[in-house]
């Protein structure tokens, strides 16, 4: 039931955003639509932003926000999957979630199902002594958006034939900035990477916080690197640039945040060909790519 009317207020809202937005002026689209490396070859793409930080009285960051999806629906390819990886909310605030999702109901090109939302330490701020109230708070309104069953800070789906992984925090308080992941989330990843591994693809794994900043039981990483073809992407730490690194075979990326001020919307255009992942920056509110940032995963 709380589903239903976090759905039906993300609804309610969407109108009455798009009403307000009529009497906003609209900032006009900067610089030259998206196109793939090699339109004729690529098999696969989609799009990650990380740290929205949606806040209900910072209106540059709706605004940010409202360029970069409507830069992604003038794309010569349409983005098959859209991710955010946490921080979505300033402060986790059902009025900063519902305009998170009115955003994206009246201007992303992605379909609902195909948008997945990692939880970061900011969504989890107003419930920091109650762990499961903060989840329950995220997953509401991810399942009234996308119709999904969520009960838990992860979960995993296949899109266009690709394995997506989205990791999450189980503890506020024994981990504050950090992610607390329990043993039944260990296991649970490493039964979903053995999966995942057999088809040969690449895998996209996600969590808000890099491998260095999550604490439980067992090394995260040293179950991620058993498997081949794991690309792992992370934010939190708001680098100037998103870089890219190999571990022992993970590729590691570790993003820019999307919230800053005059920066464009930074985030990343992934695009999956024959044998290879190419990684691109773009600034989406600003419509450019971001020169000198871009990677590619053989495989």
């Amino acid at each position: 039931m709380a589903t239903f009317f976090s759905s039906l207020l993300v609804k309610i809202w969407s109108l009455l955003l798009a009403l307000i937005m009529l009497f906003i002026p609209n900032a006009a689209l900067q610089g030259e639509a998206a196109k793939p490396a090699d339109k004729d070859a690529l098999k696969f793409n989609f799009t990650v932003l990380s740290d929205t930080h949606i806040e209900s009285y910072t209106f540059w960051r709706f605004q940010d926000l409202r360029l970069a999806l409507k830069d992604l629906r003038r794309a010569e390819v349409k983005s098959d999957a859209l991710v955010f990886l946490g921080d979505n909310t300033m402060n986790g605030q059902g009025t900063e979630y519902t305009s998170f999702y009115a955003l994206l109901s009246f201007f992303s090109p992605v379909k609902n199902a195909n948008t997945l939302v990692a939880m970061g330490n900011h969504d989890i701020n107003q419930s920091k002594t109650d762990i499961d109230k903060a989840v329950n708070r995220h997953n509401q309104f991810y399942n009234g958006y996308t119709c999904a069953k969520n009960d838990k800070p992860y979960y995993a789906r296949e899109i266009g034939g690709y394995p997506f992984i989205i990791l999450g925090s189980e503890s506020a308080q024994m981990a504050g900035t950090s992610a607390y992941f329990s043993p039944e989330q260990i296991a649970w990843l490493d039964a979903v990477l053995a999966k995942a591994s057999e088809s040969g693809k690449p895998i996209f794994l996600f969590n808000h916080q890099p491998f260095d900043e999550i604490i439980s039981d067992e090394d995260v990483f040293d179950v991620v690197k058993k498997y081949d073809n794991v690309i792992f992407f992370s934010g939190h730490r708001h680098s100037r640039a998103t870089s890219f690194i190999e571990d022992e075979g993970v590729t590691l990326v570790d993003m820019t945040n999307f919230s800053r001020e005059g920066a464009g919307g930074p985030g990343l255009a992934v695009e999956v060909y024959e044998n290879k992942v190419l990684l691109r920056s773009r600034a989406f509110a600003g419509g450019q790519w971001v020169a000198d940032s871009e990677y590619t995963v053989n495989f």
